[in-house]
């Protein structure tokens, strides 16, 4: 699977490049939201991850913007973070899974088999 990681911590996103790539996925990792956005408006993934809390553009907007474009609006979103509102943010723009932070890696895996399947 084509999975976007977006995040503005680079020690996050080097570990889950890490592990999707050995789970034998294709990452695309993003420190910048605009970037993502920008990028992914013009290339499809089949699922994106983001966190919440961003600077630019935060994570709940960011997600809305996701499901307001044609390219993306069918794409699976994880959201994921620290912050405690994270489930009442995942109800409010459709996301198909969280994953609270500090996170475990069987969690992401089993997340993403629930997803693909």
């Amino acid at each position: 699977m084509k999975i976007a990681v977006i995040d503005d911590e680079e020690g996050i996103l080097l570990s889950m490049k890490l592990f999707l790539e050995i789970e034998g996925h294709e990452p695309y990792i993003f420190s910048s939201p605009k970037r993502a956005l920008a990028e992914l408006s013009q290339q499809p993934v089949d699922l994106i991850i983001l966190d919440i809390r961003m600077p630019e553009i935060n994570g709940e907007e960011l997600a809305l913007r996701f499901k307001a474009l044609e390219i993306t609006k069918n794409t699976p979103l994880v959201l994921f973070s620290a912050h405690d509102t994270l489930p009442e943010t995942a109800l409010r723009v459709g996301a198909q899974g969280i994953l609270e932070k500090p996170f475990h890696f069987d969690k992401l895996l089993h997340l993403l088999k629930t997803i693909v399947q």
